[in-house]
């Protein structure tokens, strides 16, 4: 191991107490599926059980930094519950904080909540808590509000590896670490080794006076404190089983003044604490993203298997924007808490809220959701998101039945005349909104019998020809239609089955409330606010020519030398070739990307306008590459009153080793560099890195710095006059360049890891071909482009409600069969207002149940500016409420 150059202050003290924490990092998945490595697990916590009275308590274990382990070994083994709890509980093994060991860059800042929540019940399940540290010691990086998310749990201290030691420094083993709103955390770095600098100690004497000269060279470099952390333990290593007598060996090699001890994690944590009470550290703010010359970054794994990354985001947003608020809707409205009739109701739908939440948190270790795993993992990974869409829609329609006081048993016994212009709205932002909703209007054609007798029975149909579902007065524009099934379910019946005519439409409606729910009848002409119509969007085109135009925005396409191009206009400004789809040749590995050759910009080669107004124009452009193993289209969009150009892309991959991105061209050269990220949005300075950067700082790692760059929602590149932000669905990858914004839609790649890189020599995992990663066949991705006036918090708000008009529209279906709860006594419209957010720079983080009180809802927000911020929660009616704040893990402040 390489230690950097000494910096020592004279008044420093030497390190005088090495904490050597006995270990294993586990990875639950990686070059083995889960189930290869739980055996493995549950033979080393057994061994652990095993040992003889008092050697665990003398050197203590720690199962990683997450709970999860627990789970799985008891699973295979329930009938150590006991010796289990009573180790945990004693202190001789430690777990947690963290459900999983995420990734830390790709999830949201409520997920990585979420994971710190989750860890805390799986151990208050067993009735112990976690070592109070944000244990991270593999993650791929950090984000900025990590010290406030540690904070916010009551963890002090935090450990890390990757991310911290390039060029920028720090160079000590101890920072603090302060997040955007001034939390901060004490922060221990690890060693270029990271954590298994202290594996394998040596137990003859010659052999740990070596071992000792590299470790103390490394300590003086390093150490301000004179505490040291050595842990000693590897990936997916058992205890060293002559760990004591490789102790007693190290202490004898050792100088006097140094004591070598064994301690748990907790007490290593209480004891740097104390030493650097009243000194002075370093101060680190922001993400921690470069490590490059110090050890391995491994941050290019944002676009492997980026359908997966998409996939989380989509899972994530519906959990926390289509279903707890509902829950939380429930709650505030005083929903039934019981439903004796086998109805799901706020008995059961926290505990299930938590196994969908547990269910997505386990495809978030780093070797999971960042891709560099085997194949299997990957399809693993799959079947648990789907089981999390479907655990989503149950808990959507449970929640909302409750709120809208939806009889499913007493619904089977009326009889319905099926309207399909009785809709039920949702708005799933903290800010009351109408205009454009995208609705299914579901029109009944027939009942379709299901079991004995019912192959005799008339089948329903449709004519072909049958006219679009419309109402007068109403401004509706209608996309698609298609026949299939609709099943109406009970808890004490078999399911209706009915044919069905679902019509995707839009519809212009009036404001739906804050978080709240709408029903409404398109039969009444009542409801409709005729001056609060939009401007109709615009469609003109020819065989050689497109323009959609909604007033604000202006999209012209026009055919030369066999493709299509495209400019975009808003106000004064005009960007011309807007967008673009470009192939590169990349032969990395799924760690590290290694681009080759020059980029291949696809033909757009047709076009065809497939949505003509009035509240959306759309038109279609077909792509391919050169040998045609690239095929795609783009479908760009322009809605009434929006700001933003949708772009919806739907293609086919046949091309191996190559990466596609989707090119937006700008009319920004220079400027800063505005990326959404976990609570809030971080600055990524003003110079987009050159390509090929290598930073080595003198040590023999070498790395070469990716371009790709992590985002949530939005990436802004912003001068005074203007900026041009980048809207994602959830792809995951960006690149900022003068003039260009790139998303990456896929990154195909064969191997988990290569060894012939010059990007990074060496393997960075356990080499294994990967052809699924290769990312063939079917792909999609949804994105847009907002042009705005320079960046100030208002243009951070203009861009926030984009994005959620963009990715979380107004939606609604046909609920044929609905009245107004009874208690109400009102006809149609009716609403049910949830909570509003009010404040300039304000974002709803989070409205949902407690976990901690039955009877409350917890409401987080986030300030979206570098200054404090001045907003309020409206509640829906005036109460009595009791408020209280409260950190993140709902401890009362």
């Amino acid at each position: 191991m390489t230690a950097p150059a000494d910096s020592r202050d004279p008044a420093d003290p030497p390190a005088r107490l090495v904490c050597v924490v006995s270990h294993t990092h586990w990875d639950r998945e990686w070059y083995h599926g889960g189930e290869r490595f739980a055996q493995r697990l549950t033979a080393l916590i057994d061994a652990l059980l095993g040992l003889p009275t008092g050697v665990l308590a003398s050197t203590p274990f720690l199962l990683d930094g997450q709970a999860i382990t627990l789970r799985d070994y008891l699973a295979r083994r329930p009938g150590q519950r006991q010796p289990l709890q009573v180790a945990l509980q004693t202190g001789q093994i430690e777990a947690g904080p963290w459900f999983v060991l995420g990734d830390n860059l790709i999830p949201s800042g409520e997920a990585i909540m979420r994971n710190l929540e989750a860890g805390r019940r799986v151990l208050a399940e067993l009735g112990i808590t976690a070592p109070p540290v944000a244990y991270c010691p593999d993650t791929f990086g950090h984000p900025a509000a990590m010290p406030f998310m540690a904070r916010g749990f009551g963890l002090e201290v935090a450990v890390v590896w990757r991310g911290a030691g390039g060029a920028g420094g720090p160079h000590e083993d101890a920072f603090r670490w302060m997040a955007p709103n001034g939390a901060s955390v004490l922060t221990c770095h690890l060693p270029p080794d990271g954590y298994e600098y202290g594996s394998a100690l040596p137990t003859e004497r010659g052999a740990a006076d070596e071992r000792w000269i590299r470790l103390r060279a490394l300590f003086d470099a390093r150490n301000r404190s004179g505490v040291v952390l050595l842990l000693n333990g590897a990936d997916h290593h058992a205890r060293q089983p002559d760990l004591e007598a490789a102790l007693n060996t190290l202490q004898d090699a050792a100088t006097a003044e140094v004591r070598i001890e064994a301690t748990s994690l907790s007490q290593w944590a209480e004891r740097l604490g104390v030493a650097v009470r009243d000194r002075s550290l370093p101060m680190v703010h922001g993400e921690l993203r470069d490590s490059y010359g110090y050890t391995w970054t491994l941050g290019g794994t944002l676009a492997t298997r980026a359908h997966q990354k998409r996939h989380n985001a989509r899972l994530e947003r519906g959990l926390l924007r289509d279903v707890e608020p509902w829950l939380a809707l429930a709650r505030l409205h005083d929903a039934p808490v019981r439903c004796r009739d086998a109805r799901l109701g706020m008995e059961q739908l926290p505990d299930l809220l938590h196994h969908a939440w547990e269910t997505l948190l386990s495809t978030h270790p780093h070797d999971t959701l960042c891709g560099c795993s085997i194949d299997a993992v990957a399809r693993g990974m799959d079947q648990r998101q789907e089981q999390v869409a479907d655990a989503g829609r149950g808990l959507r329609t449970a929640a909302l039945q409750l709120v809208t006081g939806y009889d499913a048993v007493a619904a089977r016994h009326k009889a319905m005349d099926f309207d399909w212009r009785r809709l039920v709205l949702r708005n799933r932002v903290a800010r009351a909104r109408g205009g454009v909703a995208v609705v299914d209007l579901v029109d009944v054609l027939g009942d379709v019998p299901v079991g004995p007798g019912s192959g005799s029975a008339p089948a329903p149909a449709m004519s072909p020809d049958a006219a679009p579902l419309n109402a007068a007065g109403w401004l509706m524009q209608s996309l698609r239609t298609r026949v299939g099934f609709h099943r109406r379910e009970s808890p004490q019946h078999y399911p209706d089955n009915d044919l069905v005519r679902r019509q995707r439409t839009l519809v212009w409606v009036p404001p739906v409330p804050a978080l709240g729910v709408s029903a409404l009848n398109l039969a009444d002409h009542a409801v409709i606010i005729p001056h609060a119509l939009p401007e109709a969007v615009r469609v003109e085109s020819t065989a050689d020519e497109c323009t959609i135009d909604n007033g604000t925005l202006r999209l012209s396409l026009r055919r030369g030398e066999g493709q299509w191009r495209m400019t975009l206009e808003h106000g004064m400004r005009t960007l011309e070739g807007v967008l673009s789809i470009e192939s590169q040749q990349d032969v990395g590995d799924t760690y590290t990307p290694a681009p080759r050759g020059v980029p291949e910009t696809l033909r757009a080669h047709r076009c065809a306008v497939i949505a003509r107004g009035p509240l959306r124009g759309s038109v279609r452009l077909w792509w391919r590459s050169a040998d045609r193993r690239v095929r795609l289209h783009t479908t760009l969009s322009l809605d009434a009153d929006a700001h933003v150009l949708r772009c919806d892309v739907r293609g086919e991959n046949r091309r191996r080793d190559h990466r596609l991105q989707l090119v937006w061209r700008t009319d920004v050269q220079a400027g800063d560099v505005y990326a959404d990220a976990a609570f809030g949005p971080v600055h990524r300075g003003t110079v987009p890195r050159a390509a090929g950067d290598q930073r080595n700082s003198g040590h023999t790692l070498v790395e070469t710095v990716p371009q790709g760059e992590p985002m949530h929602r939005w990436v802004a590149h912003a001068t005074r006059e203007r900026s041009v932000v980048m809207l994602s669905d959830g792809l995951a990858e960006y690149e900022v360049q003068p003039g260009r914004m790139a998303l990456t839609l896929l990154r195909a790649v064969g191997e988990l890891s290569r060894a012939d890189l010059p990007e990074r020599p060496g393997h960075a995992g356990w080499p294994s071909p990967v052809p699924e990663a290769q990312s063939q066949g079917v792909f999609e991705a949804q994105a847009g482009v907002l042009l705005t006036e320079g960046w100030s918090p208002s243009t951070l708000r203009a861009v926030h409600d984009a994005v959620d008009d963009l990715l979380l529209p107004l939606v609604g279906e046909s609920w044929f069969d609905f009245t107004p709860p009874e208690a109400t006594d009102s006809p149609l419209p009716w609403h049910r207002g949830g909570v509003a957010l009010e404040g300039d720079a304000l974002e709803a983080s989070a409205c949902t149940i407690s976990s901690v009180d039955e009877r409350a809802i917890m409401l987080r927000a986030i300030n979206l500016a570098d200054q404090d911020s001045v907003g309020a929660w409206v509640l829906p009616d005036d109460g009595p409420w009791l408020v209280t704040h409260c950190r993140l893990d709902e401890a009362p402040l």
